[in-house]
């Protein structure tokens, strides 16, 4: 078993060798995500949007507010697609990247290697482990 400065010294040593790469990993991935990993964000972002709690219809309300909406509905669906065919996929290969950074010195292509072999598996498998996270959390602050 490992004590916490054991596990402190092991980062200290991967960091000063990795350091720089670690931190361009991070950020491009950060951008390329959105800073969102999971679809149950994009869901409830997708849903509080578009739950109008006013009296009326959004279909008597002015045109302006119906394209509003509607431009938040289409926006809030193609993130979700977005999270789920590619930010996931990018997500996953992070992973992979820091996975490997304890014993080698990866290469920063290494967050693009889920788009390949292996993609439909990857997109199916987190696709089905956000929606039985969605289901078990998410569902309940809808």
């Amino acid at each position: 078993m490992w004590n916490r400065q054991q596990v402190k010294e092991q980062a200290k040593l991967i960091m000063k060798r990795n350091y720089w790469k670690m931190f361009v990993v991070t950020l491009l991935t950060g951008i390329l995500t959105g800073g969102k990993t999971t679809i149950i964000e994009r869901a409830q972002d997708f849903a509080s949007n578009n739950l109008s709690y006013d009296a009326q219809p959004i279909f008597y309300s002015s045109n302006f507010q119906y394209i509003f909406y509607s431009f938040i509905s289409v926006a809030s669906i193609l993130g979700i697609l977005y999270t789920i065919f590619i930010g996931n996929v990018i997500v996953v290969g992070k992973n992979g990247y820091f996975i490997k950074n304890n014993n080698e010195n990866p290469e920063l292509s290494e967050i693009f290697k889920g788009f390949k072999g292996n993609y439909l598996n990857v997109v199916k498998i987190l696709f089905l482990m956000d929606l039985v996270t969605f289901n078990k959390k998410g569902y309940r602050h809808l």
